[in-house]
């Protein structure tokens, strides 16, 4: 694992090292010239409130990525945009509605929320981990899917239960559920789906329990929730015009803003860069007679200048980067590696009696090249920017049979072979391979093996 952690003063700061961070891996995975994913992700364990995810689609992965057609809108299956989520004061105002309410529905209500009328419904039930709470999910058995041509089977969206119900426990998934004793009832919690109706609302809990709405206090209500998990087909929920596509993928790298939350448990502080402290030295260096120096500052004082630093933590997988790529490219003949990670960028394989040529070309390609030779002495100064570097080269002299040797290349996956045939005694040219770019296969003169080796590891 390549870790990196970092500290800053400020929010601001930290968030703008996070972009940086963010910027360089994606440069990084650009230069991989891999098809990735960067999605939103859920923090976990470890904390914070901003995270973001590098994946790259396998079928044998253990995430799932969601992204969509139509916006740019890419994230785990974990922290999909709810399609409706409700917030405190809707939670708090229709609670507080229903608790009030008889076995009749105020037809005010109707206004409170874009339900829409849903005859057909799937119960889901839980216990907490006390076995003093059930929670009940109620949610149509069926929805439309992205196009609304066709209905599909719900199902109920395990994590937006875990966010609202924190002390679930999924073991007791609809299990035979106790209603509690006279002295010691078992406390509900019911979680609405948006697309259940108010009037539907009303009728399942009476028909549930066989009474009326409880006291208040008894029950909790969550009614603008979407609690369907989305599925491939489905609206984008970010911008409700696109299809989601559910990708399985391998997790390659992950970035955290970390906030305060250990720098607070720590009790890791630090001056600002404007502290009375600093004021402090100004003052001693400014004043007209050197041999007053002011008194120090109150401890107090400089204590109010303290703050929490601001952390981040972000990672690449080396080793599962190196097992997902090679899994990616790999095809009927071997590994195909990008030009970045690849052992060798090429690998030069000479027919028996043309090692000593072979050696030539290997020095020739792997030592870097002035572009202008006639360079002016007064641009020496910019020599660097007009030297090509070489290629990292291996010339594969072992006293195999070409085509043994041919097959292992192929099975290492080198980005271009190089092989000196049948045409290189008498017209100098030598045969160029790149499995990866559509089976590329071409002589070449030796005057432009430079130049068209260049080309190939460019799009690599």
């Amino acid at each position: 694992m390549k870790d990196l952690y970092t500290f800053d003063l400020t929010k601001s700061a930290a968030l703008q090292t996070y972009k940086t961070v963010r910027d360089a891996y994606s440069a990084f995975f650009d230069d991989l010239k891999v098809p990735y994913l960067t999605a939103e992700a859920d923090s976990g364990s470890i904390g914070g409130d901003l995270s973001h995810e590098y994946h790259i689609a396998n079928h044998k992965g253990e995430d799932n990525v969601i992204s969509c057609s139509s916006c740019s809108y890419v994230a785990n299956e974990e922290v999909v945009y709810p399609r409706v989520q409700s917030s405190d004061d809707e939670i708090d105002s229709v609670q507080a509605t229903f608790s009030a309410m008889a076995s009749e529905v105020d037809p005010i209500l109707q206004n409170l929320t874009p339900f829409l009328a849903q005859s057909q419904f799937a119960i889901w039930t839980c216990l907490s981990r006390d076995r003093e709470t059930k929670y009940v999910a109620v949610f149509p058995s069926q929805v439309s899917s992205g196009n609304e041509r066709f209905a599909r089977d719900a199902k109920i969206n395990i994590r937006v239960m875990k966010r609202i119900c924190k002390d679930i426990d999924l073991t007791s998934a609809n299990e035979t559920l106790q209603t509690g004793s006279k002295t010691h009832p078992l406390k509900e919690i019911y979680v609405f789906d948006y697309r259940v109706s108010l009037e539907a609302m009303s009728s399942l809990r009476r028909a549930y329990t066989g009474s009326s709405w409880p006291r208040k206090g008894d029950v909790k209500f969550f009614p603008l929730e979407d609690l369907v998990e989305i599925e491939e087909g489905d609206c984008c929920p970010k911008c409700g015009s696109g299809t989601v596509k559910v990708q399985p993928s391998v997790e390659l790298g992950h970035t955290f803003y970390l906030g305060t939350k250990y720098s607070r448990l720590l009790e890791a502080e630090v001056l600002g860069r404007h502290s009375v402290a600093a004021d402090f030295c100004n003052a001693t260096s400014t004043t007209s007679d050197p041999t007053q120096v002011p008194e120090s500052p109150p401890s107090q004082e400089l204590a109010s200048t303290k703050s929490y630093i601001e952390m981040g933590c972000h990672g690449i997988g080396v080793s599962r980067l190196i097992a997902a790529i090679a899994d990616h490219l790999t095809d009927s003949k071997g590994l195909n590696w990008p030009r970045v990670i690849a052992p060798f960028e090429a690998v030069i394989i000479p027919a028996p009696g043309f090692e000593e040529d072979a050696e030539l070309i290997l020095d020739q390609l792997s030592t870097p090249r002035l572009q202008h030779s006639d360079l002016a002495p007064e641009d020496r100064a910019n020599l660097l920017q007009e030297i090509t570097p070489g290629f990292d080269v291996i010339l594969d002299d072992r006293p195999k049979v070409m085509a043994w040797k041919l097959r292992d290349a192929d099975l290492i996956g080198y980005p271009v072979i190089v092989v000196l045939g049948r045409a290189w005694p008498h017209e100098r040219k030598c045969e160029v391979q790149c499995r990866r770019l559509d089976g590329y296969k071409r002589m070449v003169p030796l005057e432009e093996l430079r130049e068209t080796i260049q080309g190939l590891l460019a799009r690599l």
